[in-house]
């Protein structure tokens, strides 16, 4: 995403880098420990630190589970935001009276696309939001319950197409595949307009395809108008199976 969206990147590294950098003095490690802990190089770390670097997902978790800190702790400070102290990726919003809660499960493996989406749905005061990062992660909390148990089963899942471990395609598939899980909406959220993958992904029981705008404005209102038409103007499965 570029525009407006590219303009808040570059403060989100550079917060990302400070509260990096904090946790590491903390628990008095040297930039080389860290490295060799994670498995990456002494600079690379450095680079993160100094906001060089856009830091991937994958290394951002496991920085989090070496300090021993949530995900959402290396935001913290990020104007706009509102993120959970909980030690997870959760990140719970002021419940707006006489609303149902929207448990909504978002899969995004981009700290910065994350970041932007949670400003984007900032408005909705009756959204609960988990962030896993990658196809793996996903099944684990669908599923086995063994990431986040806390979570409640999802009632609209935000599934990006480019993850780790499985693709958004294969989720997908495993989703609608399965009696237990199949129900849940899946909306697809990708930089990708081809398409042949639209068609795939609405082959395989995708209800919706957002296309990530370069103008967050724009990316705001295709996500609120999407939470809103969940929310308001039809009924979810979920609520559906407990009438």
């Amino acid at each position: 995403m570029k525009g407006n969206i590219a303009n808040n990147s570059v403060s989100i590294e550079k917060i990302i880098g400070r509260h990096l950098r904090e946790k590491r003095l903390k628990r008095g490690f040297t930039l080389a420990e860290v490295a060799s802990k994670i498995g990456l190089s002494y600079q690379q770390i450095q680079k993160y630190e100094q906001a060089i670097s856009k830091i991937s997902a994958g290394a951002l978790y496991r920085l989090s589970v070496l300090y021993g800190v949530g995900v959402e702790k290396f935001f913290d400070g990020l104007d706009g935001m509102s993120l959970s102290p909980s030690g997870t990726t959760v990140s719970i919003f002021e419940n707006s009276v006489g609303k149902k809660i929207i448990n909504l499960l978002l899969v995004e493996d981009n700290p910065g696309d994350e970041t932007i989406t949670r400003r984007a749905l900032n408005s909705f005061g009756n959204l609960n939001i988990l962030c896993v990062h990658d196809g793996d992660q996903i099944l684990e909390v669908l599923r086995y319950k063994t990431l986040c148990p806390d979570f409640p089963r999802p009632d609209l899942i935000f599934l990006d197409i480019y993850i780790p471990r499985r693709d958004g395609i294969a989720v997908l598939k495993e989703i609608k595949r399965d009696r237990e899980i199949q129900d849940i909406p899946v909306i697809i959220l990708t930089n990708n307009t081809r398409t042949d993958l639209m068609a795939e992904a609405y082959k395989n029981g995708a209800s919706g395809y957002i296309c990530k705008s370069f103008d967050f404005a724009t990316f705001r209102d295709n996500l609120t108008d999407c939470i809103k038409y969940w929310s308001s103007a039809v009924i979810l499965p979920s609520v559906a199976r407990s009438l």
